[in-house]
């Protein structure tokens, strides 16, 4: 049995770390207000950014989920780098328009956006559901995958220990930090976890013997995982899950704000050029540590494969002295890229509730002060009923980031076509939202989440554009709607130019 002190030590360590930086957050804000609470009052850096953005896309549920799914299914997992890569491409679709009109008319939520330009609080609050529903699975896969490490470690060592030191942890330092306390955190979060993934990278290669010798085993025990896609529904699989994750990772209501909160477009440009590089490097080696498992771990199916990465730690660590502490910051690295996470989505559910349902539908006369009290309470909610949900998981941690995306992409033709087509129409956008929800939920339930290989998620956003762009042309916008259009969303960038 190894022993659990090093990691226990390195872990302590980490989140004394964490909880000062709540701490100082705290002492450091500007005011009792919703913009410095929620947005750490637009006055981020790049690197904070860079790092924290990095740390939100890497979590534990790409540690632990995603690298089981290599495991599972080997180099078809490549289009994991490949669609991450699609995350900034995507967001360059939108957010350097987004952001201006973000700082010049003070958005704090994507749903300020849709709000001003469609004047429509059934649309809001039908895209908040989709954005709410996304988020909410995403800090689910953040418990999940805490509990599974602390579980794949030894027997001895229950599930819902992980699931529920964590999330405590998690809740005070938002609750204290606010989103300067979680970008903060993040950004020392994500180089942790980006030197725990070249330690467990070199030791993998260490012990196990590299991956040209697991492609040789694999070769012989299962070609299927060193082989590409043979059928036409394994490639349109591959090209679907790029459109899944690139513009439902574009989605995340998180990383908006985190954009949001950018001091200015300057650190927004660098912030997402850095971020682009990460994005290709990180799943990479997650891809290649899961070939190598997949080669030398064998026996395991189902659930038991996210446990892959903690056996990979035990067996490493009783190498040597210097392995066992290497692999203790690897541990640590883990709980850090969950922590990192788990942190921008709890802050963002939080928006999404007191913000934007709360203070839209319920109380619009709330003061800023009473908000983010509210709101700081509010986070230890939201933690445990997401506790009682996930004690006893039900399903893999890649069938929930489907999950999660195919509810996230039902917002992006209300995004896209809001900010570039001045004929979009209200009842045309809440029409496709709810068609192409009721698309990706109906195929979810039905046990069929593809056809032909294309999820039910990204099927729905499809009908959903065809839906807004068919009802928009049908239904013409009225003369004073196109010309507010051009004045608020056009004007402004034709004197940038």
């Amino acid at each position: 049995m190894v022993s659990m002190v090093g990691p226990i030590v390195t872990l302590i360590i980490s989140l004394i770390v964490m909880l000062y930086i709540g701490w100082y957050s705290f002492k450091k804000r500007q005011a009792e207000s919703m913009e410095d609470y929620f947005l750490a009052s637009r006055t981020v850096g790049t690197l904070v950014v860079a790092l924290s953005l990095f740390a939100t896309q890497y979590s534990g549920n790409s540690m632990i989920g995603y690298t089981a799914r290599a495991y599972r299914i080997g180099f078809q997992q490549l289009v994991f780098p490949v669609f991450m890569v699609m995350i900034p491409v995507a967001y360059m679709l939108f957010i350097p328009r987004l952001y201006v009109l973000a700082h010049r008319r003070k958005y704090i939520t994507l749903l300020d956006f849709l709000e001003d330009r469609f004047r429509s609080k059934t649309l809001c609050f039908i895209a908040g559901i989709f954005l709410f529903w996304g988020i909410y699975v995403q800090f689910i896969e953040q418990l999940q995958a805490s509990g599974t490490l602390f579980a794949g470690l030894g027997s001895h060592i229950p599930y819902w220990s992980g699931v529920v030191i964590l999330g405590s942890i998690i809740a005070v330092y938002v609750a204290i930090g606010g989103m300067r306390g979680a970008m903060l955190a993040q950004a020392i979060q994500g180089g942790i976890m980006f030197l725990g993934i070249l330690f467990l990278i070199i030791y993998s290669w260490i012990h196990f013997g590299g991956l040209g010798s697991s492609v040789q085993k694999l070769l012989e025990i299962s070609p299927s995982k060193v082989l590409p896609p043979q059928s036409s529904g394994g490639i349109l699989n591959w090209a679907s899950t790029m459109a899944l994750v690139g513009l439902g990772g574009a989605m995340y209501a998180h990383s908006i704000q985190q954009l949001f909160a950018s001091r200015n477009e300057n650190v927004l440009k660098h912030s997402l050029a850095r971020m682009a590089v990460l994005t290709f490097i990180t799943p990479t080696i997650l891809v290649f540590i899961g070939v190598i498992a997949a080669a030398n771990i064998l026996g395991l199916s189902g659930m038991d494969t996210e446990k892959v990465i903690p056996i990979m730690l035990t067996q490493i660590m009783q190498r040597s002295t210097f392995a066992y502490w290497a692999m203790s910051i690897v541990f640590t690295a883990i709980l850090m890229a969950t922590l990192s996470t788990a942190s921008g989505v709890l802050i963002s559910l939080t928006t999404i509730i007191i913000r934007d349902f709360y203070r839209r539908f319920i109380n619009p006369n709330v003061t800023d002060l009473k908000a983010t009290r509210v709101a700081r309470w509010f986070n230890f909610v939201i933690l445990i009923v997401s506790m009682i949900l996930v004690l006893e998981p039900k399903t893999t941690i890649w069938r929930l980031t489907e999950i999660k995306f195919e509810g996230l992409l039902q917002a992006v033709p209300a995004v896209l076509l809001g900010l570039y087509w001045s004929r979009a129409t209200k009842p045309a956008i809440i029409t496709g939202m709810l068609v192409g929800g009721v698309v990706a939920v109906g195929m979810s339930l039905s046990g069929n989440p593809r056809f032909l290989g294309i999820h039910g998620g990204v099927l729905g956003m499809l009908l959903n554009f065809f839906v807004a762009i068919t009802i928009s042309l049908m239904t013409s916008s009225k003369e004073d709607e196109i010309q507010s259009f051009g004045e608020k969303f056009v004007n402004l960038f034709k004197l940038n130019q």
